[in-house]
C-alpha cells in the first residue's frame, strides 16, 4: 500500500540508497536506531516547499514512518497502516467516533496501530482460516466471488469477537509542528476524558475506547524550522507534552521536547510479542531481506 503512492516511490527512489548503508547489514541496534535519523534521511530527499510540495512531503513523512514501525514490528503481532477505511474493522471505527448531537466525527488519523490478541486463530494462515470450524467466523462469507479472502469481513467478526483483548494506536505525522500541535492535543483530551454533557459521545454502536485492552494517541513531526527553536517551553512542545501515546521526532531524544522514535515500542507497543523488541529483531533480522520483500532492502 505505501509503494502505491506515486510520492513515495519517487523520494523511495532517492532515500533507499541512505536507508540502506544505515542498516546493513542488519543488527536490531541499526534497525532500531533509523528513527534517530529519518528526519535527515527526509529533509535531505524531501526538500520541495511549494503548497504542492508541502502535500506531498506529508504524505511522504507519514509513508516513512509507516514503514519504519512495521519494519521493527515485522514478527509481532502488531501492524501499523495508513488510515483507509476500507482497511479498518467497523468496531474500531465505531469506537473512535465521536457525536456532537447527531453529527458523527472521526479523528484526524494519519497511521493506525493494531495490536492483536494472542489467539490462535490470529496465527493460522489463510486457508486454515476458511476450513476453520469455529462458532466465531460462522455466517462470514470467508471468500469472495473472485475467490479473494474476504479480509474485511473477517476482522470485523473477529474484532468484535475479541475487542476487549486488542490495542489500538493512533499515530498523527505532521511535517509542520507549530501549525498542527494543537490537533492531536484536543482529539487526545476528548478521547481521554471521562465524560463529557449528553451531546458529546464518544463511541457508536457500542463500541467504547476504555473497552479495549490499551489505546493511544500520538504525535510523530519532523519539523520543518531549526530544532534548536523547540524547547520545554515552547508553546507547540507543551500541547503535546502530555499525549496518551507521547510525542515523538526523527532525531534523538531531547528531554521534555521529544523522544526519538524508537521509543514509541517500549511506550506503546509492550505486547506485540512475547519477546522484547531487540529479542525478536535477532530473531527475525535475515527475513526482512528474504521473506519481507516489501521493505525493499534487497
Amino acid at each position: 500500500m505505501l509503494f502505491s503512492t506515486q510520492s513515495f516511490i519517487s523520494f523511495w527512489d532517492n532515500a533507499q540508497g541512505h536507508i540502506k548503508q544505515k542498516v546493513l547489514p542488519p543488527t536490531p541496534s541499526k534497525f532500531l536506531d533509523l528513527g534517530d535519523g529519518l528526519g535527515d534521511i527526509f529533509k535531505s530527499v524531501a526538500s520541495e516547499r511549494s503548497q504542492s510540495g508541502v502535500s506531498a512531503a506529508g504524505v511522504v513523512w507519514e509513508s516513512l514512518v509507516c514503514w519504519y514501525l512495521n519494519l521493527c514490528l515485522a514478527g509481532s503481532r502488531t501492524v501499523v497502516f495508513r488510515q483507509r477505511r476500507e482497511l479498518m474493522p467497523s468496531p474500531f471505527q465505531s469506537a473512535l467516533r465521536v457525536k456532537y448531537n447527531n453529527f458523527p466525527s472521526n479523528t484526524e488519523s494519519d497511521l493506525i496501530a493494531i495490536t492483536f490478541p494472542k489467539e490462535d486463530i490470529y496465527l493460522k494462515e489463510i486457508d486454515d482460516i476458511t476450513n476453520d470450524s469455529s462458532n466465531i467466523l460462522s455466517g462470514v462469507t470467508l471468500r469472495k466471488r473472485n475467490g479473494d479472502f474476504n479480509l474485511l469481513a473477517v476482522l470485523d467478526k473477529l474484532s468484535e469477537h475479541h475487542f476487549s483483548q486488542f490495542e489500538i494506536a493512533v499515530i498523527q505525522c505532521k511535517t509542520n509542528w507549530n501549525d498542527n500541535a494543537q490537533i492531536p492535543m484536543l482529539w487526545d483530551m476528548v478521547y481521554s476524558s471521562e465524560g463529557f454533557n449528553r451531546n458529546i459521545i464518544v463511541g457508536t454502536d457500542g463500541y467504547t475506547l476504555p473497552d479495549l485492552k490499551n489505546f493511544s494517541y500520538s504525535f510523530i513531526t519532523v519539523p520543518t524550522v531549526e530544532l534548536s527553536k523547540f524547547n520545554p517551553s515552547s508553546t507547540a512542545v507543551k500541547r503535546v507534552n502530555n499525549l496518551s501515546g507521547g510525542n515523538y521526532w526523527g532525531y534523538p531524544s531531547r528531554n521534555d521536547v521529544a523522544s526519538s522514535i524508537k521509543e514509541i515500542f517500549n511506550r506503546n507497543f509492550p505486547n506485540a510479542s512475547d519477546e522484547g523488541i531487540r529479542s525478536r529483531l535477532a530473531l527475525n533480522i535475515n527475513r526482512h531481506l528474504t521473506l519481507y520483500p516489501y521493505f525493499r532492502l534487497d
